[in-house]
């Protein structure tokens, strides 16, 4: 006989998370944001052209990048993204990819 305690929801995908590229949005349409003009956006803001949005990662250091320059990279396309009128979200706005909020797209 077995006997222990049982956890639920030891599913680990059920906490991934969309991609980074998906929490920044416009306000007054969140989850509804224009995917064509944000990555059109990103790319104009510093995202490398040879990064597909949903394949970009806030925390990805290129090779040979100091934390010191990853962090001002990031600073520099985010502080673009927001004076273009985009909101960054926390993942937690979005959910993980298996219960979206659909505050995120």
């Amino acid at each position: 006989m077995l006997t222990g305690c049982v956890v639920a929801d030891l599913d680990s995908s059920n906490f991934r998370h969309p991609p980074y590229a998906h929490t920044i949005q416009k306000p007054g349409q969140l989850g509804h944001t224009d995917v064509a003009q944000r990555t059109r956006d990103l790319y104009s803001c510093g995202l490398d052209k040879n990064i597909a949005p949903d394949d970009f990662s806030r925390n990805q250091l290129r090779p040979g990048e100091t934390s010191e320059g990853h962090t001002k990279r990031i600073s520099k396309l985010e502080s673009c993204m927001q004076s273009k009128g985009y909101i960054l979200q926390d993942f937690d706005k979005c959910g993980p990819l298996k219960a979206p909020t659909g505050k995120c797209n």
